[in-house]
């Protein structure tokens, strides 16, 4: 009686790190080593491993882009916290200058404090439009 059996192997070629001999080592086997690890040897004997398995990398990789996203919140936070901070600047700015604008034009001068009525006068003569463009 023969006895036939059809297989069929996938084999991945290795070159040893130590004496630089070629071989090859069935798909599955190649796997397991790259997945969790764990030494394998040469045809000469030679112990080899791979110094990072792909879980390892995969983890390290997943942790490097979690850090990266970390940062670009903590960034977009800074950033919007910063054009928050601009913009009560800016209100206060233009409250202060509306301000300064409505003294001036009720004829109080902006540098002693103190009213002349000849400003106001020339104000409501000359510039009538000054106080509407104010408010």
């Amino acid at each position: 009686m023969n006895n036939t059996l059809l297989a069929s192997l996938t084999l991945v070629e290795e070159t040893c790190c130590n004496c630089f001999t070629h071989f090859v080592m069935d798909r599955s086997l190649y796997d397991h080593h790259r997945t969790n690890g764990g030494t394998f040897y040469c045809p000469n004997g030679h112990g080899q491993h791979y110094a990072e398995t792909e879980v390892q990398r995969l983890k390290k990789q997943l942790d490097n882009a979690n850090k990266r996203m970390g940062w670009a919140k903590n960034s977009a936070t800074r950033a919007l916290a910063e054009v928050q901070q601009v913009k009560r600047e800016k209100a206060a700015i233009k409250g202060q200058l509306t301000k300064t604008r409505n003294r001036i034009a009720n004829g109080v001068c902006p540098c002693c404090n103190r009213t002349f009525q000849n400003v106001a006068r020339h104000m409501d003569t000359k510039h009538p439009d000054f106080k509407k463009a104010v408010a």
